[in-house]
């Protein structure tokens, strides 16, 4: 069976044309393509015999080239793969083993796997086991653990062993998604399936009858790895009439499956709350609390906080307790009842102060008495709320919402002067002007009449932290020159490999820098190599305070690196044509992923722009594109289809940013409920009331980023509209 290599998949997805100069090696149409190069090319194309020429050509002594390979495990590992795909796999295998001794090398553990695979291709299973046994038992990125096990399974049943069965049992449970997992269960006998203490080595020719236990295992796990459906079609075909505890065991699992879905809410509550009862220990707490939070999400609310009070009630010591005492509360909060949520709230703070949802309950407690106009009270809780740590936000964030909140409270109270308020607004601007409520302070001060920009703080020498952490590879050599780095990152990008380049400079970024300490041109280079993930963790880390001055000088670099333009070559011709707000992408980009391509959520959400499969799918054959799930680590189509989603989101919401931004984390369907809802508060009032806690601080951080970006690259600081527009547009996704 031909494994599939996810390696190459990386190289095809990671270097594409059109890319910059990097590192001034790049070599132009007019020059010879280096023989490393030409196998590059070769490889990407497909034609797997002119790159074995090719890599070959580049091992051989440095006599009979210009000058000496630096990448020669990059060469070699790649010679390796194009010998086995074009069938010369003794010379494959050979190429590996070279690999495998250097254990420096980022391909050491991945080239035994290979070096096992060819040996079962040549037919020596023995050996070849013997290689798949040395593999990690945890994951490793680019090692297919499913194959490896599968065929360790095939040989001991080649050899008759009576643990062939239960290898065949542990393939299907454990990687129920892999396309071997059916192939296992054709081997897997009956005898096994009947009893837990017998085995036949024989292979049967049908698939065998699958256990509820082991059927149940498997949809477990099919949940753990976010395949919703796959595991929802795992568990409707356990049988009808199932007896307890599994029936109540699958019960629990197609009700949290549900819930983690966002999916039929209903049926999740009716499950789950059905389950409750016969469970024990955490598993019921659980299917009590999820049950009543699926009650929760379909406006069952009253139902909905008597579950709550139960689960406080029944299990008060539970990991579940605090939030569901909170939640008690919020609920009435989250309606408008606000004078009804202030008992709940404050139970959270008197009986679970220390939990992590003391924080979010004083803030409800301190904003439900401001919307109650008890503004004497209300001060008093947020200078409760004030005092305690930060949970869900920086501590930037908390000061800001602090002062900011203060200033609000002042301008509404009685007899409070406008110039006081003013005062506090002016401050908020200076010390947070970045925040959403710098954002917000100035848009306050323009209502009043008093147009301000951005304020900064009296600037302080620079002191930029020159010492990058370490590569995320351990693997990395520790020996080696600054000049070797720099000369074996531009031989990659003259062949080509230009992510890849990015790669082993991060792994080499110590000595990279050399003794002079100095990060800047790391920073330069990441951004020339397309790797403004790294670049953007470098500013933030080491900037020194650059980040809080203006954009001048020196510090533009820092903010360049750590607000870039990434992929603009993709995301200019698409982004004003779909509707959107001029360096929006750019914002929604950094919050998501970062700018790491092949970033993925618990979610499922991929990508740059962290689209999940289905909605891209929805997108996708709207512009009569085809499209396939793993197309969303290509930044290209990942931005594309962002665009064209995001463009429909902000022609429904009329641009507005807080708007805009809360619909693409949680969904049109919830921020127009919300519109509906709290449309009639302004605009700061209204995003501390978007009911989700995720999505409130999202919008916020979007709108923060969002100003960056505007005030970073022009034309004009963006201005946070102070009235909500609860007129959302109709069409547009609803997905």
């Amino acid at each position: 069976m031909r494994q599939r290599f996810v390696v190459a998949s990386a190289l095809l997805l990671a270097s594409v044309p059109g890319r910059a100069d990097v590192c001034h090696a790049r070599t132009s149409k007019a020059e010879t393509l280096s023989p490393f190069a030409k196998g590059v090319r070769a490889f990407r194309d497909g034609a797997y015999r002119e790159a074995e020429d090719a890599f070959s050509t580049a091992l051989l002594p440095a006599k009979n080239k210009s000058a000496p390979l630096l990448n020669v495990d990059w060469v070699t590992f790649l010679l390796g793969e194009s010998a086995f795909y074009s069938g010369h796999v003794p010379k494959a295998r050979e190429a590996f083993e070279k690999v495998s001794r250097n254990k420096a090398s980022r391909f050491a553990a991945v080239a035994t796997a290979r070096i096992a695979d060819c040996l079962w291709t040549e037919g020596d299973h023995a050996r070849a086991v013997e290689q798949y046994r040395k593999l990690p038992v945890r994951p490793v990125a680019m090692i297919d653990a499913a194959v490896g096990r599968y065929r360790v399974a095939l040989f001991s049943e080649e050899q008759h062993r009576p643990d062939s069965a239960r290898l065949f049992l542990s393939v299907y449970r454990d990687f129920p998604a892999h396309p071997l997992a059916a192939e296992a269960q054709r081997h897997i006998p009956a005898t096994l399936i009947a009893s837990s203490d017998k085995a036949s080595s024989a292979p049967t020719p049908t698939p065998t009858p699958v256990a509820p236990i082991d059927r149940l295992k498997r949809a477990e796990t099919l949940t753990h790895d976010r395949n919703w459906q796959l595991a929802l079609d795992e568990l409707a075909l356990l049988p009808a009439d199932l007896a307890p505890p599994l029936s109540t065991e699958r019960d629990y699992q197609i009700g949290m499956t549900k819930f983690h879905m966002r999916r039929d809410y209903a049926k999740a509550a009716e499950l789950l709350l059905g389950a409750a009862p016969a469970l024990t220990g955490d598993k019921a707490a659980s299917a009590l609390f999820h049950g009543t939070r699926a009650l929760s999400r379909v406006d069952r609310d009253d139902e909905a906080i008597a579950g709550y009070k139960q689960v406080v009630a029944k299990y008060a010591t539970s990991r579940f307790a605090p939030e569901a005492q909170f939640l008690s509360g919020w609920l009435d909060y989250n309606r408008g009842r606000y004078r009804e949520s202030l008992p709940g709230l404050k139970a959270t703070l008197d009986h679970y102060g220390k939990s992590a949802f003391a924080d979010d309950a004083a803030w409800c407690l301190a904003f439900a008495h401001y919307l109650l106009g008890d503004i004497p009270e209300a001060s008093r809780a947020l200078d409760r709320y004030a005092a305690m740590p930060p949970t869900g936000m920086t501590g930037e964030e908390r000061s800001a919402r602090v002062a900011y909140w203060r200033a609000r409270f002042l301008a509404t109270s009685t007899g409070a002067s406008r110039s006081g308020a003013d005062a506090a607004y002016r401050e908020v601007n200076r010390r947070f002007p970045f925040t959403f409520y710098g954002v917000a302070a100035r848009a306050r001060l323009a209502e009043g009449g008093q147009r301000v920009g951005v304020e900064w703080a009296p600037a302080t020498p620079e002191k930029a932290t020159t010492k990058p952490r370490a590569g995320g590879d351990k693997t990395a050599s520790k020996s080696g020159s600054e000049s070797d780095v720099w000369a074996k990152v531009r031989e990659l990008a003259a062949a080509g490999l230009d992510a890849e380049a990015g790669w082993e400079l991060e792994r080499g970024e110590k000595q990279a820098i050399g003794r002079s300490g100095n990060v800047l041109p790391l920073l330069t280079s990441y951004t020339e190599l397309k790797n403004f993930h790294r670049a953007y963790e470098l500013a933030e880390s080491h900037n020194g305070g650059a980040l809080s001055r203006a954009p001048t000088g020196a510090a533009r670099i820092w903010w360049e690196a750590a607000y870039p333009r990434a992929y603009r070559e993709w995301v200019d011709p698409v982004a004003a044509k779909a509707g959107n707000p001029d360096l929006f992408l750019f914002a929604i980009m950094r919050k998501e992923s970062g700018f790491f391509p092949w970033d993925v959520s618990y979610a499922d959400a991929r990508g740059l722009l962290q689209m999940i499969p289905p909605t891209s799918s929805q997108v996708a054959r709207e512009l009569g594109i085809a499209f396939e799930a793993d197309d969303l680590y290509q930044p290209e189509t990942n931005i594309r289809l962002g665009a064209a989603y995001i463009g429909g989101l902000a022609k429904k919401f009329h641009g507005q940013i807080p708007l805009l931004a809360g619909a693409y984390n949680a969904g049109p369907k919830a921020m127009a409920k919300w519109c509906d809802q709290h449309g009639n508060h302004a605009m700061d009032e209204f995003v501390e009331l978007i009911a989700f806690t995720q999505t409130r601080e999202y919008a916020k951080r979007i709108v923060a980023n969002y100003a960056r970006y505007r005030h970073l690259y022009g034309p004009s600081d963006y201005e946070l509209p102070l009235k909500v527009d609860p007129k959302y547009a109709s069409g547009g996704p609803d997905y």
